[in-house]
């Protein structure tokens, strides 16, 4: 990557090889990089080397967190499973699965 290049991964800390985006980042290419994932989460006691970076921006892995989003997934499960108990599952990708039981 050029000196120039931002590098910004949000989704998954997998997708790029452990320990590479540090080394690539005291190198120079790309020229900075901001993350919210870690190959170990949480970060405890400030020691992933990313933290310590002055090219780097980290922040916790915490985009999802708000108050709509849990109310849209916990209130969908909860829908799911009240539906699968009363004999009358919802969202079932295999219909004929829940029928052999």
């Amino acid at each position: 990557m050029k000196p120039s290049a931002l590098i910004v991964n949000t989704s998954r800390a997998g997708i790029i090889a452990e320990g590479a985006l540090v080394e690539a980042l005291k190198a120079g290419r790309p020229g900075t990089a901001a993350v919210d994932v870690f190959e170990d989460e949480p970060v405890l006691g400030a020691v992933h080397p990313l933290l310590k970076m002055d090219n780097g921006v980290a922040t916790p892995h915490l985009g999802y967190v708000e108050r709509e989003n849990y109310e849209l997934y916990y209130g969908v499960v909860v829908d799911q499973i009240l539906a699968y108990t009363t004999g009358n599952p919802i969202n079932v990708l295999d219909p004929e699965a829940v029928r052999k039981k």
